[in-house]
């Protein structure tokens, strides 16, 4: 049985509940917008979480209530499809929750907080723990491909390795090294590519040859003043122009569910952030989001 997910703390989880529950043989890595797109090839019977719908789903768990998926026949599919703070808080319920997993308990907390973005200064500044662990596989953050290290924590959790020892391993030290060496350069560019229209913090890394290496959320630290943000660049192998939409995680005070705004331009996500792909005009359709994040406050 294939489980087919995305490479983020949230997919992780999932998985590693996964495991004990269900014959994983292989994990595929996808982003949503395979789906939406059709590009991805899922098997009949895949165990698909944290992704959009697709009819061939054994067993189907999301919590991104505007991923752009029509024609949900949740009487007939197995799994569970719900407003939640992550996927893996569905399909930890779904097995039993703390009662039947207390050894999980605060990985599913921390990755709720993660993917949630409920998270406090400190845990963007100085993360740690989960927290830390879950920046070094965020698509966002700019480390790159990482199936091979998304696999290897698999084996690390799901063998019952506490944090303390995940975040010594070799891997996520690299890993967590990187970043804190890329912190001034990201900082740095997101000052000189940023800037505030109105309540919104527009960043566009598409002048540059490579988006930077950095914690997402920095950009609500630098621009307090601003409650929804932009992000602009391009996509794999300069194909197409992506836009990033989230909620700042320190003013809370954005009206618009984004998620709901990507999904009418083509992407998906939820209230607090989503993603859109931007295949032709993409000048004008930034120009048009930007105005409806400004009008909504």
């Amino acid at each position: 049985m294939r489980l087919v997910t995305r490479g983020d703390l949230d997919g992780l989880t999932c998985a590693v509940i996964f495991s004990l529950h269900e014959k994983i043989d292989r994990v595929v890595l996808l982003h949503p917008q395979d789906i939406t797109d059709g590009r991805a090839h899922i098997l009949p019977g895949d165990v698909i979480a944290n992704l959009p719908y697709h009819p061939n789903a054994g067993m189907w768990f999301d919590h991104h209530m505007h991923t752009a998926t029509p024609n949900v026949p949740m009487g007939e599919i197995k799994g569970a499809f719900a407003e939640a703070p992550s996927a893996a808080r569905l399909v930890y319920d779904f097995y039993g929750g703390e009662s039947a997993m207390p050894q999980f308990a605060e990985l599913v907390r921390e990755t709720d907080r993660l993917d949630s973005a409920s998270l406090e200064p400190e845990d963007v500044l100085a993360p740690q723990s989960y927290i830390q662990l879950g920046f070094t596989i965020d698509g966002r953050s700019g480390l790159g491909t990482f199936e091979n290290y998304f696999l290897h924590l698999l084996d690390l959790l799901s063998g019952g390795a506490p944090i303390a020892q995940v975040m010594e391993d070799q891997a996520v030290k690299r890993r967590c090294e990187l970043m804190a060496s890329e912190d001034d350069t990201f900082r740095g560019a997101l000052r000189e590519h940023s800037h505030l229209v109105g309540n919104v913090v527009v960043t566009d890394f598409r002048g540059l040859d490579h988006s930077p290496v950095g914690n997402r959320f920095l950009v609500y630290a630098l621009f307090p003043e601003a409650n929804v943000s932009v992000r602009i660049h391009w996509g794999p192998a300069r194909a197409h122009q992506m836009v990033l939409l989230g909620h700042s995680i320190f003013n809370r005070t954005c009206k618009t569910n984004v998620g709901d705004l990507a999904a009418r331009y083509g992407g998906g996500g939820h209230r607090g952030a989503g993603s859109i792909p931007l295949k032709s005009e993409a000048n004008e359709q930034i120009a048009m989001i930007l105005a409806e994040l400004r009008a909504n406050g």
